[in-house]
């Protein structure tokens, strides 16, 4: 991505659509992993939980409390599915609620997808994450 988009965007999952239109992590903890023999095995290698392995996991597939996102709308339309709903979020607001993004292409981390330009949102504290900081619901035909 030459520049950085105003917004991104997520399609979201049943339960975030029942909760009443709300980012919901799959885990409830801090964005960090210990290393999986393996699979995180790049220099230099650290010996304790980081933010790069939670990354690193976060791209298989496996269950972080990150949340995705991209900057494309149709790779949100992708992974839309049955739902059709996708949340448009203000990237000015996150700072304002103390979200973080980690631009995976840059992040140090391998890229599973990346036509998707992945950007995971980490909350960095223990409030509940903000309505706010979506723009728009869009419902897909």
């Amino acid at each position: 991505m030459k520049s950085k988009q105003i917004y991104l965007y997520r399609a979201l999952r049943n339960e975030e659509i029942e909760a009443g239109i709300v980012l919901i992590p799959k885990q409830q903890r801090a964005f960090e992993d210990w290393p999986q023999l393996g699979l995180d095995t790049t220099l230099p290698f650290v010996l304790g939980p980081t933010e790069k392995y939670a990354t690193n996991h976060h791209q298989i597939g496996q269950e972080t409390s990150g949340i995705s996102t991209t900057p494309i709308f149709e790779r949100a339309k992708f992974y839309a599915g049955e739902n059709k709903i996708i949340a448009k979020i203000s990237r000015r607001k996150l700072k304002k609620h103390n979200i973080k993004e980690i631009v995976v292409e840059v992040s140090g981390s391998f890229v599973i997808v990346p036509e998707d330009h992945e950007v995971i949102l980490i909350k960095q504290d223990n409030e509940p994450w903000p309505t706010a900081i979506i723009e728009e619901v869009i419902r897909i035909e």
